[in-house]
């Protein structure tokens, strides 16, 4: 007997954060792009091979792939789960322009996230917000494999769990075997049992609020600013908030090669700093040697943080954290002070000093990290998000606030190849050889977003994204190649060799 439309659970506090900002048009969905190498088939048995995969992925991997969200402009919204589910609907191909060179591609697909970034999901009460969409080349041998969720339903590392199922599968006998069960040509899968969602953060992390956190934030929220002290000079954020235009992203894309991927991660364990903390420091000289300090003395940054080796799963629950799909994120801000911002303004006469103020600057913000990570769930806002009555009123609240950072950078890692791959040509298994995500542009961002993902062993992405109107395109454009310049130039000499753009005019 057919499931009938079913009420999970309420969503959780971090959940609700995500599902108000969806309901405003402020926040569409995170995408994770993976590219794979296909194996030796033709056009229609790769689409075929896809939707057998997915279809398996739905039926036995990811419950969270049935599941709806009712109610969500209410102060209360469900998940509910959705009683059939149509292929058609959530998968997508698009064939590769021919003739593009890597870099004309990678600025088409740009433009086309972009437009999925900002893509309205249609009601999402009936129909799972999440889609795959594959930008298919079988003439190189090679397919963009683009995952979208709405982030109430998973969070950057979802994406990679999804992938790592897709991959698993589409290497197995699983999607084949499902297909005879269910039917080959089965588009619309009916389920007769309610999936297992896997519970909301705030049921599986620990948090602890002390009195003075808990009195301090209700007071700097709720309090009257008559009341509040006068707020002192914050770090230089740019503009304040404005959520209009909403949904207005702009993108840029870099890839650093195996070779310099492999010395850049060398150079991190010589200096016992993450990958996350170096890209923070380059970021601090990077901004620095682009404002005086008379605009800019002092900066802030921000790094979300996985909630997922917190999780005290019940003990009656089989849930594999890693490879399930949820929203389990906190973050963590740092401040670049006056003298630390000085000192990475200041060039140095050799390539050596200079380049020991981006590692000092990561050595700071790496020992912050370290710091908050140990201590993540003491007094952390998520521990408070239960008293937040209404999200949509305190989003609208946010216009015309500080921004919390200069910039962010958010790191979810590498992915597994399955064994190496050919740059181009057909292989016996698929494999990935690329991995990186995007996401929806908001007015509430910092001015430049950077989000990492890489390929184990293998090449290192970087998505370099910025709101409409928050920095001009100009300002973007050459913070990207300055960026660029700088990691692939350690990867292939060992020194960054930040440039001086206090003098450029924008």
């Amino acid at each position: 007997m057919a499931l009938q439309r079913t009420v999970l659970r309420p969503l959780g506090g971090y959940e609700q954060y995500s599902s108000s900002r969806h309901s405003l048009g402020l926040y569409e969905n995170v995408i994770t792009v993976c590219r794979y190498a296909l194996p030796s088939a033709t056009e229609t048995q790769v689409k075929e091979s896809i939707r057998n995969a997915v279809r398996a992925i739905v039926l036995e991997k990811l419950p969270a792939l049935r599941v709806g969200i009712d109610g969500e402009d209410s102060k209360r919204p469900m998940f509910v789960a959705l009683p059939s589910l149509d292929l058609d609907d959530h998968l997508e191909c698009v064939a590769r322009v021919p003739g593009l060179s890597a870099s004309e591609y990678d600025e088409l697909l740009m433009r086309n996230l972009e437009y999925e970034n900002a893509r309205p999901w249609p009601d999402v009460g009936t129909r799972s917000p999440w889609r795959l969409i594959t930008y298919l080349n079988t003439t190189d041998g090679w397919a963009d494999l683009a995952f979208a969720v709405h982030h109430a339903l998973g969070d950057g590392k979802s994406g990679l769990a999804f992938h790592s199922h897709l991959l698993e599968v589409l290497n197995s006998n699983g999607a084949a075997d499902k297909s005879e069960e269910v039917g080959e040509n089965e588009t619309v899968l009916v389920f007769t049992e309610p999936p297992k969602l896997t519970p909301s953060q705030e049921e599986l992390v620990k948090f602890t609020v002390s009195w003075p956190f808990f009195l301090g934030t209700l007071w700097k929220e709720l309090g009257p600013s008559w009341l509040q002290s006068a707020p002192v000079a914050g770090p230089y954020t740019g503009s304040r908030i404005n959520l209009e235009p909403k949904l207005k992203g702009h993108l840029r894309v870099f890839h650093l090669t195996p070779k310099h991927a492999a010395a850049l991660l060398s150079g991190c364990r010589a200096h016992s700093i993450t990958l996350t903390a170096l890209v923070h420091g380059l970021m601090m000289v990077l901004f620095a040697r682009r404002f005086p300090s008379k605009v800019a003395s002092s900066f802030s940054c921000v790094m979300p943080i996985s909630m997922r080796p917190f999780i005290h799963a019940p003990a009656d629950m089989a849930l594999d954290i890693h490879r399930c799909m949820a929203n389990l994120v906190s973050s963590h801000s740092y401040q670049y002070d006056a003298e630390a911002v000085s000192d990475g303004r200041a060039v140095a006469e050799t390539d050596a000093e200079d380049d020991d103020k981006v590692w000092r600057a990561a050595a700071a913000v790496g020992a912050s990290l370290k710091a908050r990570i140990a201590h993540v769930t003491e007094d952390n806002v998520l521990g408070l998000m239960a008293w937040v009555s209404d999200w949509h009123d305190w989003w609208r609240k946010q216009e015309g606030k500080a921004r919390e950072g200069t910039w962010i950078v958010s790191n979810t890692g590498s992915i597994s190849t399955a064994g190496t791959a050919p740059t181009s040509g057909p292989t016996a298994k698929w494999t990935i050889t690329r991995n990186f995500y995007t996401q929806s542009s908001q007015g509430k961002d910092s001015l430049i977003n950077v989000n990492i993902g890489g390929v184990r062993r293998g090449e290192m992405s970087f998505i370099v994204a910025w709101h409409h109107g928050v920095v001009e395109t100009e300002f973007a454009n050459l913070f990207v190649e300055d960026l660029y310049s700088c990691l692939e130039r350690y990867g292939g000499t060992g020194h960054f060799s930040v440039p001086n753009r206090l003098h450029t005019t924008y």
